[in-house]
């Protein structure tokens, strides 16, 4: 008689939006070290300030569009997006190979609660929803932060180990800069670097306390409006920049 082999499955990780934008990856174990410890299933409960459905048609190639070329392990570029926010932070749910009609019930401005395996392309972390329902009982609201804020009291908690990312350390970049020039060549290939540098634009300008307006960054970078604000809702998710204002940008460090 075969041996039987257990699964380990990760247990779900109750947490703000912050504890997972915070963690660590580890890429060689594909999982996230947390203040919690390591990581992989969360569960959290976020308010949704933005739905999508991403409908692809394959093309006649086979080939799928270069930016849905994420590992979603069913083969499906077809999904659907939620923007997520708790207070502590913002991060998408992406649910791949999706019936629209199922997820219909779902609006903007709903509070869910998710259970769901967190992911990371490049630089982007996002959420994959294995269990999504909407919270109607604003005491379980209440219910969960305090249990958070009970183990980060009296539970066991962990200094989150550094790694070395590129262009992280952004400080080391000389103050005397031609915005004009750093746009420059731009292409597909550049993209994480030039979402690095409309951060320390706006990092620089958020300095003097007064942020950079939509039309400022369009000018400097010379990226057209719907391109830039790409960029602008990524950093967003990413918990690096906020809108202080109307059109109006700043950032948190």
């Amino acid at each position: 008689m075969m041996d039987s082999q257990k699964f380990k499955r990760f247990p779900a990780v109750q947490c703000w939006i912050k504890h997972i934008l915070e963690a660590a990856y580890l890429g060689d174990q594909n999982a996230f070290f947390s203040i919690f410890g390591k990581i992989k299933r969360v569960r959290l409960i976020a308010t949704i300030l933005d739905k999508r459905e991403l409908i692809h048609e394959p093309r006649q190639d086979g080939d799928l569009d270069s930016s849905d070329n994420i590992n979603t392990g069913d083969g499906s570029s077809n999904r659907m997006e939620f923007d997520l926010d708790d207070t502590t932070g913002q991060i998408r749910a992406v649910i791949f190979g999706i019936d629209p009609d199922d997820y219909s019930q779902y609006e903007i401005g709903d509070i869910v609660d998710i259970v769901g395996l967190l992911r990371r392309w490049k630089s982007y972390t996002s959420i994959t929803p294995e269990i999504l329902k909407k919270v109607e009982d604003p005491n379980l609201i209440l219910l969960r932060n305090a249990e958070i804020i009970k183990r980060l009291k009296f539970g066991e908690l962990h200094e989150i180990p550094e790694i070395q990312k590129d262009l992280d350390n952004i400080d080391e970049i000389s103050e005397e800069i031609n915005y004009d020039s750093l746009f420059e060549n731009d292409d597909e290939a550049q993209q994480d670097i030039v979402k690095k540098r409309i951060h320390f634009l706006i990092r620089d300008y958020s300095k003097e306390g007064i942020g950079i307006s939509l039309q400022e960054l369009k000018t400097k970078t010379q990226l057209t409006i719907e391109d830039l604000k790409k960029y602008l809702n990524d950093l967003i998710m990413e918990s690096k920049i906020y809108q202080s204002d109307e059109n109006i940008y700043e950032s948190f460090d």
